[in-house]
């Protein structure tokens, strides 16, 4: 793929929400390149076996819906406080057209799994799309819903974890999107609690 790494996920263990897209698969297979243990979470069989077909010795997949609530706080309760360096939500990007319950479901996950993000490196980062020229005022409050929620997720969650937002521009094409993303992934697993936390970094087109 080309990636640039360095060690900043080596030895890392990394869980990817809704990692069934194609966003999901590039940057799965950039974790582990990068040296990190990666548990992908997607509710689709074949699409998961997608997500570890090229690193199956780093990437281990959990049959798991993560845009429903329950299924993430039961999923919390069985990792418990097993370390969980970066947990990088992806619904959004999955299944775009339900923001309801990409809203409800990625705080009820990171809720869940604070134990163990606790006894990690405790990064957060949720990743979705702008909307595009002519958006209709549905599109427009989601976009505004993601922007707020890392740093509603920030101040609930305190010190404990760094969450950030990644926006992507509404333009270009979402294969693509996994390589946009993977520098600031980086960046970001690599930052300090100093950090800038609950914020909402913007990358442009592709």
């Amino acid at each position: 793929m080309g990636f640039h790494v360095d060690a900043a996920l080596s030895d890392r263990t990394v869980m990817i929400a809704a990692a069934g897209c194609d966003a999901g698969r590039c940057l799965a297979h950039a974790c582990a390149q990068a040296g990190a243990r990666v548990v992908a979470l997607e509710r689709d069989a074949n699409r998961a076996r997608a997500v570890a077909r090229a690193r199956s010795d780093r990437i281990e997949t959990l049959a798991l819906d993560a845009l429903r609530p329950e299924h993430c706080a039961r999923l919390g309760a069985v990792w418990g406080t097993t370390p969980l360096d970066l947990l990088l939500h992806l619904q959004p990007l999955r299944a775009p057209r339900r923001p309801g319950a990409a809203i409800a479901a990625i705080p009820a996950l990171s809720r869940a799994l604070l134990p163990g993000l606790g006894a990690g490196a405790g990064r957060v980062i949720v990743v979705f799309r702008a909307p595009g020229a002519g958006a209709g005022a549905e599109d427009l409050a989601y976009d505004a819903g993601l922007c707020a929620l890392a740093g509603h997720m920030q101040e609930e969650f305190g010190i404990r974890v760094m969450v950030n937002a990644l926006r992507l521009a509404p333009v270009g094409a979402e294969r693509s999107c996994g390589m946009r993303l993977w520098p600031a992934v980086e960046m970001l697993a690599a930052g300090t609690r100093a950090g800038p936390c609950g914020s909402v970094l913007h990358l442009g087109p592709e």
